[in-house]
């Protein structure tokens, strides 16, 4: 093939690397010098044309195998053979297209692969150019390996750590429910539930000096709003003011 449009491939000079920085790796060196020729070019156009006609011919194949003139006479039992008929004849299709497929794979691509890896040289010109390639796409599929293992360990731990928050929230919910129930249970209890005689006079003088509290704080917080409304000033446009006067303490 012509070798005219390939630019000369040299490594490029080492430089020190991060080692969790892979642009270096996705960047290679050679993958911008190759050049196809043109009738490379035209061959891959021509390629690709030949594809998408397969493809739309089997399209086509499949439409004609499974067009039925009249559903609306054939019993379930019938209906439901066709169906399993037209799909097995689809898979067979499919797995004929895709076995085609593979094996034109390797011998467009592997073939030359395998002649530029250990062809030696005997190897042609047109398999040598893509040697560089090999070599980095090697590199690359390494990587992607070691990333796909990273990111399946990931997601394993993302997993376990959902199970466990999952578990937390659970109990949280169950603590939550009991908390209710003994709140609840303290709220039904009185001073005079209190078997011990000195506790129980304890807890009822303590009732009533928060009763007497609550009884002067509600009266002089009466006082205050009372004298700021009365003052004339604009209370509404000060925060503070406002909470003094419009805040309704629940005694």
């Amino acid at each position: 093939m012509d070798a005219g449009n390939d630019t000369v491939m040299a490594d490029a000079a080492a430089a020190p690397q991060n080692p969790k920085d892979f642009s270096d790796l996705l960047q290679t060196n050679h993958s911008d010098a190759f050049a196809f020729s043109d009738t490379e070019k035209l061959a891959l156009q021509l390629y690709d044309q030949l594809r998408e006609l397969e493809l739309q011919r089997s399209l086509l194949e499949a439409q004609e195998a499974a067009h039925v003139p009249d559903v609306s006479a054939l019993s379930d039992d019938v209906l439901q053979a066709q169906l399993m008929v037209a799909q097995r004849e689809s898979m067979e299709a499919k797995a004929k297209y895709e076995l085609r497929n593979r094996i034109s794979y390797n011998v467009l691509v592997m073939d030359p692969v395998l002649k530029a890896v250990h062809g030696g040289e005997q190897t042609d010109y047109a398999e040598k150019r893509i040697l560089p390639l090999i070599s980095e796409n090697d590199v690359v599929s390494m990587l992607h390996g070691s990333l796909a293992a990273k990111l399946a360990s990931m997601t394993h731990a993302l997993s376990d750590a959902e199970r466990g928050n999952m578990a937390a929230n659970a109990r949280n919910s169950d603590l939550s429910r009991t908390l209710l129930v003994l709140a609840e249970e303290m709220k039904a209890q009185s001073p005079d539930d209190i078997e011990n005689p000195r506790l129980r006079d304890q807890v009822k003088f303590v009732e009533k000096e928060v009763k007497e509290l609550r009884r002067k704080a509600k009266i002089l917080k009466g006082l205050v709003s009372g004298t700021i409304v009365g003052s004339g000033i604009n209370w509404a446009a000060d925060e503070v003011l406002c909470e003094l006067v419009m805040d309704d303490e629940e005694g």
